[in-house]
């Protein structure tokens, strides 16, 4: 568990601030950030799947298979990066709280 410090100005009465208010507030960026996650996961996939479609195979196939041409390896690059990539977001999507 991570905690956090919230520095809040001089002028907010913090009598005023119920922890109704902040559980709310954390609540929206939770949520904010893993449709951001979501959103760079979703564009990730379908890079990847324009990969399998255009060499009609997945990357570990692709891996064992490839050839020895420049074409081939700058692919193998972008696409085990975006795989890396996905596997990433998709932790960090998994870390998130259902709110």
């Amino acid at each position: 568990m991570t905690e956090a410090t919230i520095m809040i100005p001089d002028n907010i009465n913090l009598k005023k601030v119920s922890d109704e208010i902040v559980y709310k507030a954390f609540n929206i960026a939770i949520r904010k950030k893993k449709k951001e996650i979501e959103r760079e996961l979703k564009r990730v996939e379908t890079k990847i799947r324009k990969f399998e479609k255009k060499y009609k195979r997945d990357l570990e196939e692709f891996e064992r298979e490839m050839g020895d041409s420049l074409k081939e390896h700058d692919d193998w690059m972008d696409w085990s990066f975006l795989v890396e990539t996905q596997k990433q977001l998709a932790s960090e999507k998994q870390n998130f709280p259902e709110v």
